[in-house]
């Protein structure tokens, strides 16, 4: 699955076109989590790969209306860490999960990227990106099976972690919200 987000990114980096999803610098993980369900699942039906990315959309719009999913506006958690939720949505839902799961799986995934900054080094989308793309797409996997193994209850809501992404990035300086000044940049 690292191969498969690489793989996206470094496209990206090159000027190749992309599928934000939900962004270009977080394009990696959710086509990535996708291709790792196809090619190692016996279950794979084109209803599958819709129900994958209904439940992924589910989750980008709520993070997308109730924070960002912009690393301008929120840090690298509303870029990577949205997409992390996404993936890890979308997975848990293909593989079965209730609703309650499909939530508790969006929850881990992005509760685990909960301020995380958007510091890219010389202003393009390549470093540390591209790996962070990586480490998600397992985040999402890990986030799904964690998520299908609970009965959905949760200590922590899907809804809090998403105004703790957008109160984290409201107080997070300008510096690590995609600028360059600031952090590995």
């Amino acid at each position: 699955v690292n191969l498969f987000a690489l793989a996206v990114n470094e496209e990206n980096a090159a000027g190749g076109r992309m599928v934000t999803a939900p962004t270009n610098g977080a394009a990696g993980i959710i086509p990535a989590v996708l291709h790792y369900f196809v090619k190692f699942s016996d279950e794979v039906s084109e209803a599958n790969v819709v129900d994958y990315f209904l439940g992924a959309a589910s989750i980008g719009i709520l993070c997308k209306k109730n924070a960002s999913i912009s690393g301008a506006e929120v840090g690298c958690q509303g870029e990577v860490g949205s997409a992390c939720a996404m993936a890890a949505a979308g997975l848990a839902d293909i593989l079965g999960a209730t609703p309650a799961q499909l939530c508790n799986a969006a929850e881990i995934g992005l509760e685990h990227n909960l301020g995380l900054t958007c510091d890219p080094v010389g202003g393009l989308v390549q470093v540390p990106c591209i790996e962070r793309n990586a480490i998600a797409a397992v985040k999402a996997i890990n986030a799904a099976q964690m998520a299908l193994r609970g009965d959905g209850n949760h200590f922590i809501s899907l809804d809090r972690v998403i105004r703790t992404m957008r109160d984290t990035g409201a107080d997070m300086h300008d510096k690590y919200k995609e600028t360059s000044r600031g952090g590995l940049a």
